[in-house]
Order: structure tokens, then sequence, then C-alpha cells
């Protein structure tokens, strides 16, 4: 992910600017990656989600309708998403109508006019999110088992916020997200594809002529969590049973965060020859989906194995992760064992570098929070030096089962 040869520049007003070239296309894939989240929301939990609902209503100069079609009418794509810790607002569009990206990207990131009538509008379908999120159990018990696990820390609340958080946004505190969030340090605007860095400094010192970002330094109030384990079991509206199991886990600057992925990545990740899928579902047919994850956030990590299946199946499903768990804390991995699983890693980062939507993402994620994006090839080496004790390692120092949390869904009868 990411590359060595992105260069970077700051603008007058204080943005970052990175750049990738990339010959081989007729598409530039650009926009804006900021280092705010939901765990920034404050007091006013779902307002970081909110504001990039409402990017996309309006601006000084443009009405919904306007912005919606800036891009669409000439066949390109924009975008954003919110997550835990970033905000990402970038788009797609054919070279020749690179200016017309970078036009709409700057407005609606620092030009929206955030109008009432479009505020409460959207009220109404974030709400409905949520309440599409709440009909999901896949989602559901993710989010609330995080909640559980995280309790009081600035991670633990859905990044959608709730009905109740939600009717208390208005225009003012919309506007006071942006100047206390969206600043120099926290901002960099990433382009990769077909088009040269002089034409993208140009475009933006065009459409930015009249911003300059604040320059204050952000608090993200980082802080460890004060962490106990917790057992919940609830009735739901389902007809199959959802148990999730978890723990927090290492960093995302931590040192051993590497040996953590490649663990993951063979217990449970997304290949179909992972631990858990050949022990649980290929060997006793008891779930069709079963799985684990490792997220690593500034302060602290989270991982978890999750499955769904039917209620009988549960106690043995949950059994038999714990087996394999006990396995990696036990067992040290062969040589063929761990290159087998260095290369799998390998190739799904190869393979997920091919996009360059992922790529940008990747490269304004690795300058806002660390100043730096690693390229693929420092990654894959950081990978095929882990050892078979580093991994033994992090099962022993992670997998302690009484300190595990656990979450299951019913049905009711």
């Amino acid at each position: 992910m990411g590359n060595n040869d992105y260069h970077l520049v700051t603008l007058n007003n204080g943005l970052r600017v990175a750049h990738l070239k990339v010959s081989s296309t007729l598409l530039v894939h650009c926009g804006f990656v900021v280092n705010s989240g939901s765990r920034d929301d404050g007091s006013i939990e779902g307002i970081a989600h909110f504001l990039e609902h409402m990017l996309f209503k309006g601006t000084h100069k443009r009405k919904t309708v306007h912005v919606l079609n800036h891009l669409e009418n000439v066949g390109g794509e924009l975008n954003a998403f919110t997550t835990k810790e970033l905000t990402s607002v970038y788009a797609t569009v054919q070279k020749k109508h690179f200016q017309r990206a970078v036009d709409i990207l700057v407005d609606i990131t620092f030009r929206s006019s955030f109008p009432e009538a479009e505020i409460q509008k959207e009220k109404t379908v974030i709400k409905d999110e949520i309440n599409m999120y709440l009909d999901n159990p896949d989602e559901n018990i993710y989010d609330e088992f995080q909640e559980m696990v995280f309790e009081n820390h600035p991670l633990a609340h859905n990044i959608l916020g709730s009905e109740k958080s939600i009717s208390q946004i208005n225009a003012g505190n919309l506007k006071d997200f942006v100047q206390n969030n969206y600043t120099a340090d926290n901002t960099v605007f990433v382009v990769v594809g077909n088009v040269s860095l002089n034409r993208t400094v140009e475009a933006l010192n065009k459409f930015m002529s009249d911003i300059k970002l604040p320059g204050l330094i952000k608090n993200h109030n980082y802080q460890s969590i004060k962490y106990s384990p917790k057992r919940v079991e609830k009735p739901s509206d389902f007809t199959q049973s959802y148990g999730i199991m978890g723990i927090p886990c290492y960093t995302d600057t931590h040192e051993m965060r590497y040996p953590m992925i490649l663990l993951n990545n063979l217990l449970g990740g997304p290949g179909m020859n992972s631990r858990l899928n050949l022990g649980i579902r290929e060997k006793y047919g008891f779930t069709y989906h079963i799985e684990s994850g490792y997220s690593a956030f500034s302060d602290t990590g989270l991982f978890h194995c999750y499955l769904s299946c039917e209620e009988r199946y549960l106690k043995r499903s949950f059994q038999l992760i714990r087996k394999e768990l006990q396995k990696l804390k036990t067992n040290k991995l062969g040589k063929l064992q761990l290159q087998q699983a260095k290369n799998q890693i390998a190739g799904n980062l190869i393979i997920s570098s091919e996009s360059r939507t992922g790529l940008l993402l990747h490269i304004g994620k690795g300058i806002v929070k660390y100043g730096h994006a690693n390229s693929i090839v420092e990654t894959i080496s950081k990978i095929e030096n882990i050892t078979a004790e580093q991994v033994l390692e992090a099962a022993n120092e992670i997998f302690h089962f009484e300190n595990f949390s656990e979450l299951i869904y019913f049905p009711e009868p």
C-alpha cells in the first residue's frame, strides 16, 4: 500500500498535498483525507458522520442537485465516508475533468452552507440509517460489542450516533466541527492518477484562493481504555444466533501489530483456508459465516471472533474457537506454515493496492496519522520480518480467555 514515489508539498494556506503520478490510466482519483472521525464527536455523538452527509447538501454557490450532478454529468463519481478516526471526501474522474473535481471537492468540504431545511431532512435519513443497521445483526452486534468493550472511551459509541444525539445537531455546531477538525495539521489532499503535480497545485490554488486552514493542533484525546470483561446474552427478533467474543489489543503503532495481523489472518481472515473456517464450518458444518478481525486504533485495538449459527451450535462453536486460539498459544508455526501465512498476506496487499481509490486513502491516512505512508514494498518487508516466536508471543499476550468479553444474540422462542 502506498508508494515511495508520491510527492508531498504544502500550499501557502497550510494544506498538505500528496501526489502520485500514474501514467497508465485515463483517470484521476483525488480527495481530502481528514484525521477526524466519530471519536472526535465530543458531546454530540454522530456529528462527524452527519457532517459527511451534509457536505453534499449545498454550498454558498450550489444547491444539492448541483452538487450531486457536478461530476455525474461527466461520468465521474463523488463519494465520502466516516470511520472511528478518519473522514474522506473523494472523487474519480477522467483526467480532462480534474479541475472540475477539485472545484467541487473544495467547495463542499470548506464552503458548505448547512441549510436548515436540509439538516432536518438529513436527520430523518440518518435515523432511518440507524434503524437499518439495527435490523442487520452482523453490523449491530459488532457496534454493540465495541460499546461494551470500550465503554466510556471516545471509540465506544456508534459512528452514526443515536436518534437522540442526532436531534441535537444544528448548523452552528456543524460549522464549529469543521473549524476545529478540518485544520492544516489534520488534513491532506491526495491525488493518484494521470495528472502532474504542477497542475494539481495550480487547481488547488485556484479553488482555495480564499481559504486559509486553521493551523491549530487538534487534541484527539488519545487515552488508554479502562477495560473489564463482560458477558451479555440477549433475545432478538433474528432467526439465528449471533455471537462475538473479543478483547482489547495492540494499537496501530505497536511493534507487535504486524505479528497480530498475521495471527488474525491465519486464524479467521478472508481466505477460505482460515483455521476457523476449516475447523468449524468445513469440519462440522455448524456455521455459514465465521471470521476473526483485528482493528487497530491510535490508542488501543480490538481483536474479535464472530459467527452466526443455529442456537444449538453456538456453545460448541465458541468452544472450538477457543480450541483454535489455544493451538496458536502452544504450537509455534513451522517454517512452511509461517511462509505460507506471509505469502497470503502479501498477495492480499498486492491485490488491494491495485485499487487506486484504496491507494489514495492509504496515502492520506498514513500522512495525517503518522506523517508518512508506507509503500507496499516497505509493508511486505515488515511482514517478511515476522518470526514464529513473535506470532507465538502475540497469541500468549492477547489470548487470555478469562479476559475475553462475549456478546450473544439468541432468537426469542
